[in-house]
Formats: C-alpha cells, structure tokens, sequence
C-alpha cells in the first residue's frame, strides 16, 4: 500500500521540513535552530512528534550538514517514544473546567509537565503532588486518579523505552 505523499510543510520558529513517503519518513533540519541529532532532547521530541502524527517509519532520515540515516534499532526507540508522545498530546489536549487549569493535580499541567522534563521525569514527585492533593469539589476525586494514572502509565512506557535501549545498546557492544 502506497502512503500519500505529504506535502512539504515548514513548521513554526523555522522547523524543520517533513516528508513520508514509502514507509521513508525524511525530516530536513536545515531550516531548524536546533543541532538536529537524535542526541538531543528537543530533537527526539520534534521526530517523535512526527512520528506520531504521520505513523511510524520503516526508515528515518534527517538532514543538516549531511543526510544520517537511523537504524532500524534507532527507529523502533523512536517509534516507542512516538506512542509517549500520542499519549502526553491527548492528555495535554483535555478539555478541562476553567476553575481546574491552575490545579496542580490536572491531568493536562501534569502531561505538560512530563513532556517539559523529557528525558527525566520526576514521576515520584508528580505522583506525590496528585496524591497529597485534597479533593474539594465534585470530579477533583476522579480527575485525581485519572492523573495518577497517567503519570503511573507514562512512567511505565518510559521504562519499557528505557530498558529497550540498553538491551539495544548492550547487544551493539558486545562483540
């Protein structure tokens, strides 16, 4: 089955270019101010992002100074940090009451903040601050566990990424 191609697009503060095309996902870096290596926080996000709006790749390709195709090892981390990515834009995207948008315990303050600390969650801390939160009006119960929930599913699936790529990294080394 042949994927469409997707147009050229340039995303806002010069990102990055995107392009799928026969399972290659092609991400021209040029015109982004960032560094532009998967080495790099912001960068892993900007892809997974990617990823997670137009599907995973069979094949992943970034250009700066010069074109670094990414292994099929690299893109299986990426592709899993993409399913991280889906999960922190919905609950992020939650239409919440306007008397909840400063609560410390709101299911999309604490997917934000997940996001913000990516690569180092403190999801002990999160987790802390939506348990010590006192429920004081109706559905402040509910959205409560519905956030620890959250942060207990995101933690995990960090950790699943985790582990995936020190087996990864393990199995490179050895010789």
């Amino acid at each position: 089955m042949k994927i469409p191609l997707l147009n050229w697009k340039r995303e806002k503060n010069d990102g990055p270019t995107v392009r799928y095309e026969d399972g290659m996902l092609f991400i021209d870096c040029r015109k982004c101010a960032g560094i532009s290596s998967l080495g790099d926080a912001e960068c892993v996000k900007c892809v997974s992002k990617n990823i997670a709006d137009i599907g995973p790749p069979m094949r992943l390709m970034m250009r700066k100074e010069n074109d670094i195709e990414y292994s099929e090892n690299v893109i299986s981390v990426i592709n899993d940090i993409s399913r991280i990515s889906s999960l922190i834009t919905a609950a992020s995207s939650e239409n919440i009451p306007a008397r909840c948008r400063d609560c410390p315990c709101s299911m999309p303050k604490n997917a934000k903040d997940i996001w913000d600390s990516f690569p180092e969650p403190r999801f002990d801390i999160m987790r802390l601050e939506a348990e010590r939160s006192v429920p004081e009006k109706e559905g402040c119960e509910e959205c409560m566990w519905r956030t620890i929930g959250l942060i207990d599913q995101a933690e995990s699936m960090f950790s699943d990424v985790r582990r995936k790529s020190a087996k990864i990294a393990f199995s490179l080394t050895e010789v």
